[in-house]
């Protein structure tokens, strides 16, 4: 008996967090719609998914809402960046792939690395954002101290990222017109929620055990 229980218990806390993370997505992509605003919906994404992370109480609607507009500044300058590196990214990429010979191999390295210095970049800025209070340069120099401190990590975070993408890009375009509803549903707020998981243990070597009420500072 205890042990139904319990299945019950894990199943009806599995399917809340589903809810909340279905939720999570639909508000991410409704306050992205503009683009422009995309920053501060990943930063208010974040505010959420930590706190479940941590099995803290968190009203989904309210705190979402609240973290957009407390993060709204700096996660819209951060969220610009983001747009337009990607923007690079992607000319670099087309410009590549139209050389030839020993020139193809050498701007395909080039843009790689600048898309490994991009991935880190969206895989901490926002979260960073999201839980501590800090300057806005000063995040940006802890996103790669951070990514030099848990290298391993921060490549699984890559991966998570980039995983849906590739996902879109390699497969049929049937089987993606079958399963496209899945990303509409969980596209964003599941990477963004396994990701936290990841980010949870970096960042609580730099968190006092003591819980804060506010955002804490990190490595000044």
């Amino acid at each position: 008996m205890d042990q139904k229980n319990k299945l019950k218990t894990s199943f009806g806390r599995f399917m809340v967090g589903m809810a909340d993370l279905l939720i999570l997505n639909l508000l991410w992509l409704v306050c992205s719609l503009p683009i422009v605003t995309i920053g501060p919906a990943t930063c208010a994404l974040y505010s959420v998914t930590l706190k479940i992370v941590r099995d803290e109480p968190v009203e989904t609607l309210r705190e979402f809402f609240r973290a957009f507009k407390s993060n709204f500044k700096n996660g819209f300058l951060y969220g610009i960046i983001a747009l337009f590196a990607a923007a690079v990214i992607y000319a670099d990429g087309i410009f590549a792939f139209s050389q030839e010979g020993s020139l193809k191999i050498v701007f395909c390295i080039v843009t790689g690395i600048v898309a490994a210095v991009y991935l880190t970049y969206i895989c901490y800025i926002f979260a960073l954002q999201a839980q501590f209070e800090n300057s806005f340069i000063a995040h940006i120099k802890n996103t790669f101290l951070l990514a030099f401190v848990a290298p391993g990590q921060t490549v699984l975070m890559w991966i998570v990222l980039a995983a849906p993408v590739l996902v879109i890009l390699l497969l049929p375009e049937y089987i993606v017109a079958y399963i496209g509803f899945i990303f509409i549903l969980f596209g964003i707020s599941v990477p963004v929620y396994l990701n936290s998981k990841i980010l949870i243990k970096i960042f609580s070597r730099f968190i006092p055990s003591e819980e804060p009420d506010e955002k804490e500072r990190i490595i000044e």
